[in-house]
């Protein structure tokens, strides 16, 4: 309307014109007097004012009425315009809204003379592309277009308000000329009073209505006229905030609508302290996924990440309240059995549930020792003996797990191969691989094959060793795992991951954690999240790991050996953000080692990154040292993993030559192309790096390119304070980023002072561009938005931030 009111009056036309809000709806003449005419106190009332306002319509020239939201137009203005309009039969043009049944635009607006309705339709695709294009003088990605379509409904308006916050609160930045998403989601805090806006006036019934169908998602309207009721739904629909869609069984699917109103109800729930628990059922506790399109179904990694996202951006406070509580039923269950009958099989079946779930010491100190285990089944005793001496490795007492072993395996004959494979491993786990390994499973002999414990032994000990062929022929020896079930799917898991099939260790992982979500399996799904969020880390892909070890962090400290990994989470999901880093890794313990059996267990990678080294040469002999360590205990899977890392976090010469000695020493070739480019990089030899990116063929490490550029930058900057081979890698790792449609996010990381980096003026503004906006540091500063913007642009590039939050971080933690 604004632009129609811009483009008659530069073709002369008079326009007298009224922007009605919902707000002055009840105050009387606010909308004629928003027109700014000369009213006197002689003009009272509306016959009054309706006599000045024809006067002025009289005149000559072409003139005419604009009413912008007639429906929120005080009565009094309204009554001025219909009394104006007849007398004069000036043209009038209204928006109004399409709400059915809902329309309060008097008979001024009903058919009384010659007139054109234009319904202003959805938006398509290309309409939105344009509609960015045109409010942000650039075009956006694929992405961005396609969610901004669909979280606006189409609706031009809310399309337009979601742009504009989105800009303004840095949810959408400009990548190699185009707009791209940063992070997942759209919502954001500029965007809550425009859908506040339009759930103004809901009544109770109807805002808790709409809330709980918000965090169900789409629902059967059998269903939801049965426990909504018939009135609310309607009149939500009067308002346009339910629609209504045919679902894959035909039976119509009521949901929330637009979608961003479903995603800031769900958000407002799960901030607040109440779950609305009176609105929730059972048959809502599984996530819901929307369904993949047909490429998607096409790439199964595709389809996997966008089940995964479309889980991320919706609710799944209600679903780990459900698992909490089946997890406590079957906790409860199995401990009543036992009071009543301390036998060993009720004895195995309770500690069962506690190898996953959070364990209560009182109740497992209990059970070990209330339980008769003089009589019962072998394999249970020896499912209750290693449950028992895991308990007392994590309590520090591994001397005590090892003579428990022992005895054991005295007393036991039958099953001496079994318990003495799984003192091994946790011989391996404590004190690092034995030397011997190879020499003790040639002779080890099971005699029970489908117990699978030594064969999950063995695998565990391959993979810690870099050795997954190994590890899965292992698993796949045993005739059956009886006594260990859940291990085989995690080491499959780690396997591929180790094995450079990052894509299908995702697919994998994935897959195996929506089973676990749906049998109530914390075991499987602490695992399998641990496999899935290295595969997504290794892809740069930060928001969606951490959302999967979000998820497992919420079920609580898991059990027994479950605990490394859980620790191992806390701190992989603190290495991009600085905020959290202490917090997260109090939890995690300080007791840990420096390197552990299996990437990320051990905290040395952790504390390189949280403990910044004042130089390059510092972290790359650190890091050197630390890769001695593990490659010492056994731990080569760890030790290629975090090589790999920190090479590509802030190359030196010594990790590089580490690292390619040590993957050439294991004839491994994947990693050639990465290691090519890491060598042409520290000589900082630009031509030499520009021809390998260009000969590059895809082999899972793209990312990892991209970072190692940019970590290479780093490296130049920090010896050099700002240098034309640092300029040049980082363009360098844009245009191979942009090529190869790397979506990763990068770690925050800056050694060094900013005295070599940052100029006086970008670093005062870098420490307000954490709190305030681009306008108020230009009012405080006394410069041009224009001018802030080009010294935070500046910043963030010397920096390699990748938000202006990282950014005030990095200088903060600098000038402290």
């Amino acid at each position: 309307m604004k632009q129609l009111v811009e483009h008659l009056e530069e073709q002369g036309t008079r326009v007298y014109s009224i922007f009605a809000i919902p707000s002055l709806a009840s105050v009387p003449f606010s909308g004629i007097l928003s027109m700014g005419l000369d009213i006197r106190t002689r003009t009272v009332g509306i016959m009054g004012i309706s006599d000045l306002l024809a006067e002025q319509l009289s005149r000559s020239g072409t003139r005419l009425l604009v009413v912008d939201d007639i429906d929120n137009l005080d009565r009094e203005s309204l009554a001025v315009i219909d009394v104006v309009q007849k007398r004069t039969e000036v043209p009038l043009i209204i928006t109004a809204s399409d709400v059915p049944f809902e329309s309060k635009a008097p008979a001024v607006a009903l058919g009384r003379w010659p007139e054109v309705t234009v319904a202003i339709p959805p938006l398509r695709y290309e309409q939105v592309n344009a509609l960015i294009l045109e409010m942000l003088g650039a075009p956006a990605d694929v992405t961005v277009s396609a969610r901004i379509l669909a979280k606006s409904g189409g609706n031009l308006r809310l399309a337009v308000r979601i742009i504009e916050t989105a800009k303004l609160s840095e949810r959408l930045v400009l990548r190699d000329g185009r707009w791209a998403l940063n992070g997942n989601t759209l919502m954001n805090e500029h965007l809550h009073a425009t859908i506040e806006g339009m759930l103004h006036g809901l009544g109770s019934e109807e805002f808790k209505a709409l809330t709980a169908l918000s965090l169900h998602g789409p629902s059967p309207v059998e269903r939801l006229v049965d426990t909504i009721g018939t009135d609310v739904l309607d009149r939500l629909e009067h308002r346009g905030l339910v629609s209504a869609v045919a679902g894959p069984e035909g039976e119509l699917l009521a949901s929330v609508f637009p979608p961003v109103v479903e995603d800031y109800l769900t958000g407002h729930v799960l901030k607040s302290r109440k779950i609305l628990r009176s609105a929730l059922s059972e048959s809502f506790m599984t996530p819901s996924y929307e369904v993949a399109d047909a490429s998607e179904a096409e790439d199964p990694v595709r389809a996997a990440l966008g089940a995964l996202r479309s889980e991320l951006a919706g609710s799944h406070a209600a679903t780990v309240r459900h698992f909490h509580k089946r997890l406590e039923f079957f906790e409860r269950v199995h401990y009543r059995a036992w009071e009543t009958d301390p036998s060993l099989s009720n004895a195995v079946a309770f500690l069962r549930v506690y190898w996953g779930a959070p364990i209560d010491e009182n109740r497992v100190c209990e059970v070990f020792s209330g339980t008769d285990t003089r009589r019962g089944d072998p394999g249970d005793r020896l499912f209750f003996t290693i449950t028992k001496a895991m308990w007392l490795t994590n309590d520090g007492d591994a001397g005590a797990a090892y003579a428990l072993l022992e005895d054991f395996a005295s007393k036991e004959p039958e099953w001496e191969g079994d318990a003495r494979a799984f003192a091994v491993l946790i011989e391996s786990n404590v004190k690092g691989v034995p030397a011997d390994v190879d020499e003790f499973f040639a002779k080890l002999t099971s005699r029970h094959p489908t117990s699978g414990l030594s064969a999950i032994a063995k695998g565990l000990i391959e993979l810690y060793r870099f050795n997954p062929d190994a590890a899965v022929a292992a698993v796949d020896s045993a005739g059956g795992f009886d006594t260990l079930p859940r291990f085989e799917p995690f080491i499959r898991g780690m396997a591929l991951f180790a094995a450079g099939k990052f894509d299908e260790a995702l697919v994998y992982s994935l897959d195996r954690r929506q089973v676990a979500l749906q049998t109530v399996d914390q075991f499987s799904l602490v695992t399998q999240s641990y496999v899935a969020a290295l595969a997504l880390l290794y892809r740069g892909l930060f928001d969606e790991a951490e959302y999967l070890m979000g998820w497992a962090f919420a079920l609580g400290r898991p059990g027994f050996l479950l605990s490394s990994l859980y620790n191992a989470m806390l701190r992989l999901s603190s290495l991009r953000d600085e905020e959290v880093s202490s917090a997260l890794g109090e939890q995690a313990g300080a007791g840990a080692r420096d390197v552990g059996p299996l990437p990320g267990v051990g905290k040395g990678v952790y504390e390189l990154v949280l403990r910044k080294p004042p130089t390059s040469e510092a972290f790359d002999v650190r890091a050197s040292r630390l890769l001695d360590d593990q490659l010492a205990h056994g731990f080569v899977f760890e030790a290629v993993f975090g090589g790999l890392f920190s090479l590509c976090l802030l190359p030196g010469p010594r990790m590089k030559e580490r690292v390619e000695a040590l993957l050439h020493q294991r004839g491994i070739a994947q990693h050639d192309q990465l290691l090519a480019v890491a060598g042409a990089a520290l000589e900082g030899d630009l031509r030499l790096v520009s021809r390998l990116l260009e000969a590059y063929v895809p082999d899972g490490d793209a990312y990892q390119i991209v970072m190692l550029l940019h970590g290479a930058a780093r490296r130049f900057r920090l010896a050099e304070g700002s240098s034309s081979q640092a300029t040049g890698l980082d363009r360098l790792a844009e245009r191979f980023a942009a090529r190869f449609k790397t979506e990763g996010q990068f770690i925050a990381f800056e050694p060094g002072l900013p005295n070599a980096i940052l100029t006086d003026r970008e670093r005062e503004i870098a420490l307000l561009a954490g709190i305030q906006t681009n306008q108020e540091i230009a009012s405080q500063l006394g410069l041009s938005v224009r001018t802030v913007e080009s010294h935070i642009s500046n910043a963030l590039r010397k920096t390699n931030a990748v938000t202006r939050k990282a950014l005030f971080e990095l200088v903060r933690n600098w000038v402290r």
